[in-house]
């Protein structure tokens, strides 16, 4: 039996809009501003004198992102920042940054220096997150003031996202709610619409993912796995498996070409990328396995949580746990009850989903859209959990391709509001157009809560200070050094991560290339240059001299620090 013709799922076909009052706009927008503030909370409170994050992964992303500025200004060569001299190709160590650097490079063009232009592009970034993801709700999806200020909220503003803020990768999620868009729209008129307006939209949504990969491999990736989840459930039930085949069948054509453009589009990230797996090889699920959440990791929302902080204290061994601070992705009480409810009435829908096709099948509808996110985003969460020490993550790192790129599992969370945003957010919006007037306030009052819950305290450095500090230690470098290496006292008070950074800006104010260097990869045989206060230290400096051959002057520059 073949599967029955079915028409778009009612959820994506264009309904009234409702009606937007100035008030409503007015207070999504101010509802915004109070969730940046509230996030950014303490670069507000110093004036902007000081950073938000550590010292070391946040001064890793200004170093990479003013080497890309030298280099658009012809300064430097865009691939070789500065750093594990002479090995090229090291900015493909890490994440490119590029959608932070559209931000970053003018802030820089009008004057603001480096870690302001890091600070400053990471706030409008984290401001577009939340326009983004407010639009598609209001203005795409069509829900009312509130639904959308509790979705854009949990997308832009959520403790996951404040617990990695040092991973500034993962703060600029602005293209996911475009993504999600365009589907939607071609979803809506594929009916209608002609093979050319399909590969438009594929092609913008290709390009799209395109450039998240430049600018957060993770966030790509993550998001790319759940959009494969969510197919393999629309497939599974027989209403949107037919109409989904039969529109595929009907515009193959123009889905080739449109991941064509794809792969086109990845060309760069290929080029930068491709000769560091070569050198480096995949990483191993040994790398992984520490940072699959367990329980406890839904609940913990990290030491500086203002409601919840206490739960660290109190669970057992969460500290004696490998990378314990990757686990921090709990939601708070108010969406984590929020989304188990969900869970309910999505179950009692399935059990209702016919499997195979009958004559008697019902096209797709918006419980359908809705069952298949919170479906897909289930199954993430139920694949990227430990169990008894063991995980079904081991099954899809040896079997899905580019899994063997992600280490730090446990950011998958922060994706993974994108989908769970919109579901709660639908859900909202049916509650409130059946509650009285208490109801609604009582609503109105949880969603207030739920967005406290997220944000706690977070440290800082000076800015002014650090600056003062690398342009001091860059004018004790001779001038006549071929490259340098830092020599860090064995009493320092800073990390050796922090040590090598210092390094590397010595590195990008003098122009002279370092041996030390931080990245989320390393050259071959270069750790034990890591280890700058041992006693082998010179040794292993010597002998990755003569490996390459570096025979010009190498100056050693000691960090009074």
């Amino acid at each position: 039996m073949t599967d029955a013709p079915a028409q778009p799922p009612a959820l994506l076909q264009h309904q009234p809009t409702p009606h937007r009052s100035l008030a409503g706009g007015l207070a999504i927008a101010l509802a915004g501003l109070a969730g940046l503030l509230w996030f950014h909370w303490a670069d507000f409170a110093s004036g902007f004198k000081a950073i938000s994050g550590d010292a070391g992964d946040t001064r890793l992303i200004a170093f990479l992102l003013e080497h890309q500025w030298q280099a658009l200004l012809g300064h430097a060569p865009w691939a070789s920042p500065p750093m594990f001299y002479p090995t090229p190709g090291t900015l493909g160590y890490a994440d490119a940054f590029v959608l932070q650097g559209l931000l970053y490079w003018p802030l820089r063009a009008l004057g603001a220096d480096v870690l302001t232009a890091l600070q400053w592009s990471t706030l409008l970034l984290n401001a577009l997150n939340y326009a983004a993801m407010a639009w598609l709700l209001r203005r795409v999806l069509r829900l009312g003031a509130l639904p959308t200020i509790a979705g854009a909220l949990l997308f832009a503003f959520n403790s996951p996202k404040f617990n990695q803020f040092v991973h500034l990768q993962l703060q600029p999620l602005v293209l996911l709610p475009l993504l999600l868009a365009l589907l939607i729209d071609l979803a809506r008129r594929l009916d209608t619409l002609p093979p050319r307006g399909v590969f438009l939209r594929l092609a913008a949504a290709a390009l799209l993912l395109d450039l998240q990969l430049l600018s957060g491999v993770y966030v790509a990736w993550y998001f790319g796995f759940f959009g494969l989840l969510s197919l393999a459930f629309a497939l599974l039930f027989a209403s949107t498996r037919g109409w989904l085949l039969r529109h595929l069948r009907a515009q193959l054509p123009a889905i080739a070409a449109a991941g064509g453009v794809f792969v086109l589009g990845a060309l760069p990230f290929a080029v930068l990328y491709v000769p560091v797996l070569r050198q480096t090889g995949w990483r191993s699920y040994g790398d992984a396995r520490g940072m699959i959440p367990h329980w406890f990791s839904l609940v913990t929302m990290g030491d500086g949580n203002l409601w919840w902080a206490w739960l660290e204290g109190v669970l057992p061994h969460f500290r004696d746990q490998p990378f314990y601070w990757e686990h921090r992705i709990g939601f708070g009480a108010v969406v984590t009850t929020a989304w188990l409810a969900l869970l309910v009435p999505v179950a009692r829908a399935v059990r209702r989903w016919p499997l195979r096709a009958q004559a008697a099948v019902l096209p797709p509808n918006r419980a359908y859209f809705i069952g298949i996110l919170v479906l897909a985003v289930t199954a993430f969460y139920a694949l990227g959990m430990t169990y008894f020490g063991h995980s079904p993550w081991w099954l899809a790192f040896h079997t899905v391709p580019g899994i063997k790129s992600i280490r730090a599992v446990s950011r998958y969370p922060i994706v993974l509001t994108l989908p769970m945003a919109v579901a709660l957010a639908w859900a909202l919006d049916s509650l409130l157009a059946r509650a009285r007037l208490p109801g609604r306030v009582a609503l109105a009052a949880l969603v207030a809560l739920a967005a406290v819950e997220q944000v706690g305290t977070r440290q800082g450095y000076d800015k002014a200070h650090e600056a003062a500090r690398l342009t001091a230690l860059a004018a004790q470098l001779p001038k006549d050094c071929q490259a340098f290496y830092l020599i860090s006292p064995k009493d320092a008070h800073s990390s050796l991560v922090s040590a090598h950074i210092d390094a590397m800006f010595v590195a990008q104010l003098t122009g002279v290339p370092t041996l030390n260097g931080y990245s989320g990869q390393e050259p071959r045989d270069w750790r034990g240059l890591f280890f700058l206060r041992d006693a082998a230290y010179p040794g292993h400096v010597a002998a990755w001299a003569r490996q390459h051959d570096l025979r010009g002057k190498l100056c050693a520059l000691t960090d009074p620090d």
